[in-house]
């Protein structure tokens, strides 16, 4: 008990050093220090487990492709989309929110959970559709977002996560993301369908015709008085700029 009691303090203490200081980042990398999170992190012991990949987490805030992929080719990616699906939502929360800030960055970011068959976006999609913690979903949507504000084969690839199924979708996740009661994750998936609509890109017609068909944009015309600023402020220019004229 005190063993595991050391070890999730040690862990606080290094998720607070490696937050900030990119000078930190680097030295700890080269000491080891990832691999050393990566076996917390597979840990039995939930509570150590997640403060490993908290730390993973603030390790990969703000650092270059290169400390990215040296950090994932350690963790793999096959072990971060078990993690993602893990049985404790907490765990799954900060996977989640490592893989926001991994794609957080230049364009080519997006491509981390492409890679593989998408074995990280198919991962992160399963979550979306099953998990029911808004947390959660609120991570998962923004990572989402990011990826769909890259090119025309992200986009598609994002649509496939939240429209799965062919033809009409009116249950789909999308719409009960915007119906939420929690403002945040109304915020995230407007932010996602603002990236996903953005009208000079060659796709976004046949994307309009797809999110009008399944409920979204009549959603979102429910939504111009919503209490949350930022959402009715995404809401009320996405609706202006993209969907009126769908």
């Amino acid at each position: 008990m005190l063993k595991e009691t050391l070890d999730v303090a040690a862990l606080g203490a290094i998720s607070n050093i490696v937050v900030d200081f990119t000078v930190h980042k680097s030295m700890f990398i080269k000491c080891g220090g990832v691999e050393h999170l990566v076996q917390r992190s597979n840990s039995m012991d939930s509570t150590i487990k997640v403060h490993a990949v908290w730390a993973l987490r603030n390790l990969i805030f703000l650092v270059d492709n290169r400390c990215k992929e040296r950090i994932l080719s350690e963790l793999t990616a096959s072990t971060l989309a078990s993690l993602i699906c893990d049985p404790e939502a907490f765990v799954q929360e900060q996977a989640l929110a490592f893989v926001r800030n991994l794609v957080d960055g230049p364009l080519d970011s997006v491509e981390y959970v492409l890679a593989e068959d998408g074995l990280l976006l198919h991962a992160i999609g399963r979550q979306l559709q099953s998990a029911s913690k808004a947390e959660v979903l609120i991570q998962g949507m923004y990572i989402l977002s990011n990826v769909a504000s890259g090119n025309e084969s992200h986009k598609e690839a994002v649509m496939h996560q939240l429209f799965p199924q062919a033809g009409n979708n009116s249950n789909s996740v999308m719409v009960k993301f915007l119906r939420s009661n929690d403002s945040r994750l109304r915020t995230a998936a407007s932010w996602a369908l603002v990236n996903l609509s953005f009208p000079s890109c060659p796709g976004a017609s046949g994307r309009v015709i797809k999110l009008r068909n399944a409920g979204v944009v009549s959603q979102l015309k429910n939504m111009m008085n919503d209490p949350c600023l930022d959402v009715k402020w995404w809401n009320i220019a996405a609706i202006k700029r993209d969907f009126d004229a769908g």
